[in-house]
């Protein structure tokens, strides 16, 4: 579910809080037009670190606010668990900012994802206490669950900053996105982990659905060892 609120160009920090408590009452997202840029700023940097649920992404003059379900985090946190681990079994180093706030003043566009990770750019971000887009790179993973169709509005924005890559659940499947000429594209194979397939990805997440924690991990492990062994 999803609306659209055409706010005047001065609008209040206090609409957006009214807009965000209609966003967790109703478990819905809500588009605010004609927000400006400084508002948008403004906002972020008075709610940083305290508002964790919903998610906001804005970008000319509009402000996504997307409420995150006990659905949206429990897919969100296998996927990073299946990171994780395939990672650790594969050596391959990765770290990761969760849902950090991203803002670009260049392009004045800013975004929160489900979760985020750096593997090529990794070593640039150990260590790093506050995100500064002029000097930082984007993750080179973003994971983004979209249950509520409005991925065209948040992938755009991801373009823009460069995000090469994003994993995209959309209530039933997942599906691997590469960045081509701007646009993104389904690919066969994970540009960060390349022996990862949108079918075991899909496959690992129904499986979350009926095993245990424990399980499900021991089988994500058991997999990535026999993969990584095949294809030596």
């Amino acid at each position: 579910m999803s609306a659209v609120l055409d706010l005047p160009k001065t609008t209040s920090i206090s609409k957006i809080y009214k807009a965000v408590d209609i966003v967790r009452e109703q478990q819905a997202a809500i588009i605010l037009s004609n927000v400006a840029w400084e508002t948008y700023n403004q906002f972020v940097e008075e709610t940083m670190d305290k508002i964790v649920n919903p998610l906001f992404y804005y970008e000319n003059e509009n402000l996504l606010i997307m409420v995150k379900s006990s659905e949206h985090e429990f897919i969100t946190d296998y996927i990073v668990l299946f990171i994780n681990f395939v990672s650790v079994e594969w050596s391959i180093n990765c770290g990761s900012l969760g849902s950090t706030t991203y803002r670009k003043d260049d392009i004045k566009r800013g975004f929160e994802p489900d979760s985020c990770f750096y593997f090529e750019n990794e070593p640039k971000m150990r260590g790093v206490k506050r995100l500064d887009m002029s000097v930082h790179p984007a993750p080179d993973l973003i994971i983004e669950v979209d249950i509520t169709s409005l991925s065209t509005f948040r992938q755009h924005i991801f373009a823009h900053f460069g995000v090469p890559e994003i994993w995209r659940f959309d209530g039933e499947q997942i599906e691997i996105l590469k960045l081509e000429n701007g646009k993104y594209v389904a690919v066969e194979n994970s540009l960060a982990l390349p022996l990862v397939t949108p079918e075991k990805l899909t496959e690992f997440i129904k499986e979350s659905q009926t095993l245990s924690r424990l399980e499900w991990i021991n089988n994500v492990r058991t997999w990535a060892r026999k993969i990584k062994v095949e294809n030596e």
